[in-house]
């Protein structure tokens, strides 16, 4: 099976900081006996080509080098605004030539071209899938910040397009497959009215229900969409090295980038709103344009943290083990990659009921639950875990981090590409489903 992962940015290295869980996404593919190319926009400490722990990267030149290296950071919404998002026009194009041609060396199986954030990777998948011909198929990855970005109607009508177009759409969460299924259904003809109800205006946007199977009489008048299916990022166990006991007086450790959307700053009003003889000292790991401002902010509320600044994808298994607990204070995540690691280094958290962190933690069993950015809540959080003998392995949830491990997260992949590669190939008409 040949596949071709479509990205916004991808490590530079083993020890690139950036997106380490697309590398253990591309490594489980690759370990499973998939031939992998990545191919991704240009970074300033990269070549064109080159290869990271077996797998071959084509980075493509398509602006100015300080455009390509805020986007090689992760900056991508925010430089494609103004004036600057005309640049995302020769983007687009010169991924879609670069991958396209790579998607038809495919190998016996078919191929797949797999992007990673609907717009503008999904969208080049798409694209390049088609120009590559029959027995190569699209799938669009949706990973929170392309859904939390689409928020006009011509976002929404694009972003439509895109998933309609793809041979399968895939969520890392349940409540994008949600947000998903509301964008690739289509209405012709009235809907039952429980369903047509089932809108917005009764649930938040990112808690719309997934759709129900169709009847065979509304199949019929209904045209063919792509499958639809949580496929999370694999937790990179093997990075997090062996579990330890939890030191009593360690501190409340935070991990991820300095921006706004991880809450940090709320994390700070929680610590500095518990009495001065009950606070944790914080560890924040982690760089970002927000440092500044955190670091004055700790300093006027009086709040002791430590900014680790980054580290190496192989280090973060040492900061989890010198932690009491960690804390993901984030305002919105797709999927929440710190908690199912954290969890899995044996370390109880306290995390924003964002994402997927409801289905992780069992509130006061192996972490505790607040509501996003709410200082006041995320605060007595922090008090009940510091005094609550909390075991990260226990939960009564049915969804723990084990299943995400690279092989089971390989063997889903591999099983949905050849479901649509076969679907492709066979000319059928495929029909929405989700799980």
């Amino acid at each position: 099976m040949r596949v071709v992962l479509v990205a916004p940015g991808f490590p530079t290295s083993l020890d690139d900081h950036h997106k380490p869980f697309l590398l253990d996404h591309a490594r489980a593919l690759t370990g499973a006996g998939a031939e992998v190319t990545v191919v991704c926009p240009a970074h300033p400490d990269a070549p064109s080509r080159h290869v990271v722990d077996g797998i071959e990267v084509r980075r493509v030149r398509f602006a100015p080098r300080r455009i390509e290296a805020r986007v090689a950071l992760g900056e991508s919404y925010r430089v494609f605004s103004g004036l600057s998002a005309l640049w995302v026009v020769p983007m687009i194009a010169r991924l879609t030539l670069v991958a396209a041609p790579q998607a038809r060396r495919r190998s016996g199986d078919g191929a797949a071209v797999h992007g990673h954030w609907w717009f503008p990777c999904g969208l080049v998948a798409v694209a390049a899938a088609t120009l590559a011909g029959r027995r190569v198929s699209s799938l669009v990855h949706i990973h929170g910040s392309d859904a939390a970005v689409t928020t006009y109607a011509v976002h929404r009508w694009l972003a439509r397009r895109v998933l309609r177009r793809a041979g399968a759409v895939l969520t890392v969460s349940e409540d994008l497959r949600d947000w998903a299924s509301s964008l690739v259904q289509r209405r012709h003809g009235r809907l039952p009215r429980s369903r047509a109800d089932d809108t917005d205006a009764t649930r938040p946007r990112t808690r719309l229900r997934a759709l129900r199977p169709l009847p065979d009489t509304e199949r019929a008048i209904r045209p063919s969409a792509p499958l639809l299916q949580v496929v999370s990022m694999p937790v990179g166990t093997d990075r997090l090295g062996p579990s330890s006991p939890v030191p009593p007086n360690g501190p409340v450790v935070a991990v991820g980038r300095l921006m706004a959307e991880k809450g940090f700053d709320v994390l700070i009003e929680a610590v500095a709103q518990m009495d001065a003889d009950q606070r944790p000292e914080v560890v924040i790991v982690g760089d970002g344009s927000n440092r500044a401002l955190l670091e004055a902010l700790a300093l006027r509320r009086g709040v002791n943290v430590e900014f680790a600044g980054a580290v190496p994808p192989g280090d973060i298994g040492d900061w989890y083990r010198r932690a009491r607990l960690v804390c993901v204070p984030s305002r919105r995540e797709g999927f929440g990659m710190i908690t199912a690691e954290a969890l899995a280094a044996g370390r109880p958290v306290v995390a924003t009921a964002v994402g997927a962190a409801p289905q992780f933690i069992t509130d006061g069993v192996n972490g505790c639950l607040a509501p996003p950015d709410n200082a006041e809540a995320l605060s007595a959080a922090l008090a009940k875990a510091l005094r609550t003998d909390l075991d990260a392995g226990s939960s009564t949830s049915a969804v723990a981090p084990a299943p995400f491990g690279p092989e089971a997260h390989a063997a889903a992949l591999l099983r949905i590409y050849a479901s649509v590669i076969a679907t492709i190939s066979s000319g059928s008409v495929g029909e929405a489903r989700t799980s």
